[in-house]
């Protein structure tokens, strides 16, 4: 054999292996775990060995296959446009009321209309009145005037844009609050306008579920305590953390910070070493390749004391900078404003956490003294982010304080929970059929291959621990229709080789020998197998960009089963192919 089969031999035998090493949590999870402990991280990473993938990398059960609790959430847009109109109406007013050339204004509202009148006490400075409001407040348009009357409404665009704000805003607090819960298997997703579908694996208590989506998003504003900056280093090096926990030290801020994909690991390991008056909450690094996901987590010790609440915060938006640079702009009321100038005058050069429902969404230091009760928070433009990342994440804070401070009413539009024994249910009729069909695929290639049906076999056994490994490593969620997906693209790699079967067939009968048939066999029958896998991943491709759910999970399932295919049908199968053949010499093929 020459030097390129040895090396294609061993790419096989180390796919192979890395294939059933990845799969060893996903075996623990769901052949050695009680069901009701499956969704436990924390319970999984104490079972695996030392040696085995971190827990996240285990292959999920859908909530139509372990059961949980399906709901939909409305979010009442109307109700939250008409406060935010009343309250942008009352800041018009205090404005105007408070520059003495405009004089003073009253202002009424028409919620349904989501409309405002300003009546100036004096006629003469309307006028003024107008265009200096339609100026400032850009967000707002004139629908008519008469005399010392103008009325304004919200700009079409804005309504549109505050509309998907509140069900974004409404989505990230559900998936803190959720997160906090331990539901492994989390799915909160925009379902309409309006409305957001959540589904709870694993999960059997609908009240429990009901309480902790709908309570109000609760925003803090607390320091951040960096007197001791090597803090954690000491904790880590005083009480090293057991062996897996996966637990490290980082220094990105200036100060030490303990990092881990698991967020019961660490909230484990800092309990009771916290000093009094202290406590350490949690920030999530995003994951870069999977929205809406944490790739790990990080510590801040902060004061156990609140001086700011999101209570007292009016707005929040992200902007642009005049040097260019993302920024987000806040801006209290009166009662806020004073509490902050006090805060941030005693704080200068100190951190101030941003808390939603007790995860650190930023920290920015205290550069100076702030009163007049607005504020700015800059972006850093440093490290390896572009210009788009910092925006982003100048958006994305915008909207959790946004959250905290001006949540639109969510109400439950349906709420129904699929039982755990219809979820077991599913898993044996489903694996029993995906057994079956599994079964009598491999049985046919060897009755009517005999010897490259066997090859083909194996192959197809490799393909299906391929599509499971892959599904694990990218935390994907198996649901019914996923088996289904998985079964037809095992049907698909068959397919694969049988094409290549025959083509070897073909040549053996126009007198080719042994060898030629089987070379001449997969170069003639590649572009054909790879034509077909192209257009099918097309079609994939293009139902996981457009569904949702299930069919997400078919696709997903189909995606990864097709580029498996290819490797096992022209790789796989060709290498023990040639073994034969060219290896040990052999003149006929069985085929």
């Amino acid at each position: 054999m020459d030097r390129g089969w040895w090396w294609k031999f061993g790419i096989i035998v180390a796919v192979t292996l890395g294939t059933v090493w990845l799969l060893i949590p996903s075996y623990v999870s769901l052949v050695k775990m009680d069901p009701a402990e499956r969704n436990n991280i924390a319970k999984l990473q104490e079972r695996l060995p030392a040696w085995a993938p971190a827990a996240k990398y285990r292959l999920n059960l859908g909530l139509d296959l372990q059961g949980g609790i399906h709901m939909v959430m409305r979010v009442d847009t109307k109700t939250a446009l008409q406060q935010r109109t009343e309250r942008r109406g009352q800041q018009i007013a205090r404005w105007v009321s408070q520059d003495q050339k405009l004089g003073e204004v009253t202002m009424d509202t028409d919620p349904e209309r989501l409309q405002l009148s300003l009546t100036a006490k004096d006629p003469a400075t309307m006028d003024a009145i107008e265009k200096a409001v339609l100026e400032t407040f850009t967000d707002f348009t004139r629908v008519s005037r008469n005399g010392a009357k103008l009325v304004l409404a919200p700009d079409e665009s804005q309504v549109t844009r505050f509309e998907q704000e509140a069900v974004d805003q409404a989505m990230l607090v559900i998936r803190n609050r959720i997160d906090k819960w331990g539901v492994a298997e989390l799915d909160v997703r925009k379902l309409g306008t309006d409305s957001i579908q959540i589904s709870l694996p694993g999960r059997s208590d609908p009240e429990q579920a009901k309480e902790l989506v709908g309570t109000t998003a609760q925003l803090e504003f607390r320091m951040v305590d960096d007197t001791n900056p090597s803090f954690f280093q000491e904790m880590l090096t005083k009480t090293p953390p057991r062996e897996g926990s996966n637990i490290t030290v980082t220094n990105d801020e200036g100060f030490t910070q303990l990092s881990s994909p698991s967020r019961e690991a660490l909230l484990a390991y800092v309990e009771d070493k916290v000093p009094e008056g202290r406590e350490v909450l949690l920030e999530c690094v995003a994951n870069p390749m999977k929205k809406d996901d944490c790739l790990s987590y990080r510590t801040y010790l902060v004061n156990r004391e609140v001086p700011l609440t999101g209570e007292s915060l009016e707005s929040a938006n992200a902007n642009i900078s005049q040097i260019n640079e993302p920024e987000v702009n806040i801006t209290f009321d009166a009662v806020g404003a004073r509490e902050f100038e006090r805060l941030t005058e005693a704080s200068v050069g100190k951190r101030m956490a941003i808390v939603l429902d007790d995860y650190v969404h930023s920290a920015p230091r205290i550069n100076e003294k702030i009163g007049g009760g607005s504020a700015r928070i800059t972006m850093g433009r440093a490290g390896a982010k572009s210009f788009d990342e910092w925006f982003q994440e100048a958006q994305t804070l915008a909207l959790v304080l946004k959250a905290g401070a001006l949540p639109a009413p969510v109400t439950v539009g349906e709420i129904r929970q699929v039982g755990a024994s219809l979820g077991e249910e599913l898993i044996k009729k489903g694996g029993l059929a995906a057994v079956v069909g599994v079964a009598l695929v491999l049985l046919f290639m060897f009755v009517y291959y005999r010897r490259a049906g066997l090859i083909a076999d194996l192959a197809l056994v490799l393909n299906g621990l391929l599509i499971l490994a892959g599904l694990a490593v990218f935390n994907a969620t198996l649901t019914l229709p996923g088996i289904a997906g998985f079964v037809l693209t095992l049907g698909v790699a068959v397919d694969a080789n049988v094409l290549i079967n025959e083509r070897i067939r073909e040549e053996l009968e126009h007198g080719k020998t042994a060898r030629q048939a089987v070379d001449q066999g997969y170069d003639r029958a590649f572009w054909t197998i790879f034509d077909s896998h192209v257009t099918a991943l097309i079609a994939g491709s293009i139902l996981f960009a457009t569904g949702t759910g299930p069919i997400r999970g078919f696709a997903t399932t189909l995606i990864i089963g097709l580029l498996a295919s290819l490797f096992t049908s022209i790789t796989v199968t060709r290498v023990i192919m040639t073994y034969f053949v060219h290896g040990r010499n052999a003149q006929t093929v069985s085929v």
